[in-house]
């Protein structure tokens, strides 16, 4: 930025920290409204218990008193809320020159500040990151001049991932302390709304790089350990490269808790790729599944399989076997027969 297009910039950022504090005392007068509501209801339960009691009508006193018990809980809830506000130290809005040698610092500290007119926001750039050998890539932190004035609801700024290496398992997570592009500030948040209150832009954005440049192992939203993981392709499960399954036949990623091992040949196999033996139901892998019984062609594992028949076939097959034996008789039975028609006299004509 030239040095007219700075001082543009600078009425822009005034008028925003105006804004800024306008909201605060806006949010003041509605957490009084508040509290002074619930301080009249209670002031009407009072009135209401009296009149109750005089009139001996315990069971609307009973009611009464239960109301006032509710909005008493909610007091002190209402009464912290205020008091936060109240106590925060009131903070000048600085002039513009001020803020004019705060976009000169800002630029002297980062090799890319500029200002988005379209978006209305003042947009600085840190170099490359790599944490713990893990390539993260350059950030762009952007403040957002028009929601500065909500920044005691959310958070005004937002981190780009300008180079993004996301974690395995979720593409909204760009850097283990931003995800869906913002920062978990952790313990930072009070000191970095402080120095947008007072208008450090160059602190806010130290600040904001500070913590993009550092790793807390402790509040990660994905420790950088498991950065570079394999997500199973079925339960979503980050695995470590020692870890990792791979699907004989589909190539997908799965866990050891999703894959099936085919119970002849001992491939791994995925949900969707394995077949399963129509009598023990064991898993199969494809080559292995085109074993087949011999009469009914149901698909069965090695030790299903008897003289090629799978068990339910080869019982039929041993009945009809007895069936017929049956009906044609044992050899002893057969003999006798034979003796007896031998044995009969012959008649004399």
């Amino acid at each position: 930025m030239n040095d007219k297009e700075l001082v543009r910039v600078a009425g822009r950022v005034q008028r925003a920290l105006e804004q800024l504090r306008k909201s605060r005392y806006m949010r003041c007068a509605a957490q009084l409204s508040l509290f002074a509501g619930a301080w009249q209801d209670l002031v009407r339960q009072s009135h209401r218990l009296v009149v109750a009691v005089s009139r001996d009508w315990f069971a609307a006193a009973e009611r009464s008193c239960k109301s006032a018990g509710r909005q008493l809980d909610e007091i002190p809830f209402l009464a912290s809320n205020l008091q936060s506000l109240l106590d925060r130290r009131h903070r000048e809005v600085p002039g513009l020159s001020v803020i004019a040698d705060e976009l000169r610092a800002l630029q002297q500290e980062f090799d890319e500040v500029e200002f988005n007119h379209q978006q209305k926001a003042l947009c600085v750039t840190t170099e490359s990151i790599t944490l713990e050998d893990i390539s993260l890539g350059r950030f762009q932190v952007v403040l957002h001049l028009d929601d500065l004035n909500q920044m005691y609801q959310r958070s005004p700024y937002r981190i780009l991932a300008l180079e993004p290496n996301p974690a395995a398992n979720d593409s909204a997570i760009t850097h283990p302390h931003v995800s869906n592009e913002v920062l978990c500030e952790g313990e930072g948040g009070a000191a970095i709304r402080a120095a947008l209150e007072e208008g450090r832009l160059a602190d806010f954005f130290s600040m904001v790089r500070s913590i993009l440049t550092t790793y807390n192992p402790d509040s990660p939203y994905v420790p950088l350990a498991d950065w570079d993981g394999t997500p199973c392709s079925e339960c979503g499960y980050l695995m470590d490269r020692e870890n990792v399954g791979y699907c004989s036949e589909c190539g997908d990623a799965i866990c050891d808790q999703c894959d099936r091992v085919c119970i002849d040949c001992g491939e791994l196999l995925c949900s969707h790729c394995a077949r399963e033996c129509g009598i023990c139901e064991q898993p199969l892998c494809r080559t292995c599944a085109k074993r087949r019984c011999a009469h009914c062609e149901s698909i069965c594992c090695q030790s299903c399989l008897e003289d090629g028949l799978c068990p339910n076939c080869k019982e039929e097959s041993e009945d009809q076997d007895d069936d017929t034996d049956n009906a044609e008789g044992t050899p002893e039975e057969t003999d006798q027969a034979q003796d007896a028609g031998q044995s009969q006299p012959v008649p004399v004509g």
